[in-house]
């Protein structure tokens, strides 16, 4: 940022104009099934044991340890799914709690920990505890989407699935500028929404450089960025209003 604002100015660009928008930026992670993804973290976890616990809890890991967590879904019987994602989720509470004394404190623990409480429901205190399969379409899409990026999220954008991020950009646009330069450049989970990263980044902006004139598209608008734009004494320009495609047959509100 701070060699974009010395370029600005000695090529004397106008900032007053800006323009924003954002795209999908993929993870460079696997695609896991639901059940593959829990293998692999629970072949993560096996591997924090110390060499006695391994072989004490063999017997309860060697069916999933086969192999690969690929490797395992691959052997199992059509129509077995459902059945192999209760019996995990059954591991999963027991090794849980036998090894919360003494690696509560691991990352693999912990995440281990993550993905139950996210596939997983506990009916306590009810005895002997019931655990259940939460449907695929309650899973958040903020879960976790791979152990190799933690921070990597799940979001569905024209009817497209995303495993990522979403970069946001902001760049120079009058017309007279003898070149434009991007400004901003934001990241963040792709479930994070174009109105906040527009809100997060126009005051940061503004402290650097005149800006008058945000043009953005219709995933900006919002209560909040309206705030954020009459805060600053900006005018925002959406080239189109948020909601579904208006009935052609019918007057609508975009029509006053």
């Amino acid at each position: 940022e701070a060699l974009t604002d010395a370029q600005c100015a000695a090529l004397r660009l106008d900032t007053r104009q800006q323009r924003m928008d954002s795209t999908q930026l993929s993870s460079n992670i696997r695609t896991y099934s639901r059940l593959q993804l829990l293998v692999e973290v629970l072949h993560r976890a096996a591997r924090m044991l110390t060499p006695a616990d391994q072989e004490r809890y063999a017997a309860q890991l060697q069916p999933y340890l086969q192999g690969t967590a690929g490797q395992y879904c691959y052997r199992l019987k059509p129509g077995s799914y459902a059945a192999e994602l209760e019996r995990l989720g059954q591991c999963f509470a027991a090794l849980l709690d036998a090894w919360a004394a003494d690696y509560g404190a691991e990352e693999a623990y912990r995440l281990l920990q993550q993905v139950f409480h996210e596939h997983f429901s506990v009916a306590a205190p009810e005895t002997p505890t019931v655990i259940t399969v939460k449907p695929a379409e309650e899973l958040s899409a903020s879960s976790l989407q791979s152990p190799d990026d933690l921070e990597a999220t799940y979001r569905t954008k024209n009817g497209q699935g995303y495993r990522g991020y979403v970069v946001n950009v902001t760049e120079t646009c009058d017309p007279d500028n003898p070149v434009q330069l991007v400004t901003k450049l934001q990241v963040a989970p792709n479930t994070t929404d174009d109105e906040t990263l527009l809100c997060s980044a126009v005051p940061d902006l503004q402290a650097r450089m005149p800006l008058e004139i945000l043009y953005v598209d219709g995933g900006y608008n919002g209560p909040e960025a309206t705030q954020t734009a009459t805060t600053a004494e900006m005018t925002l320009a959406p080239t189109a209003i948020r909601g579904g495609q208006p009935d052609p047959e019918q007057v609508g509100l975009a029509d006053f």
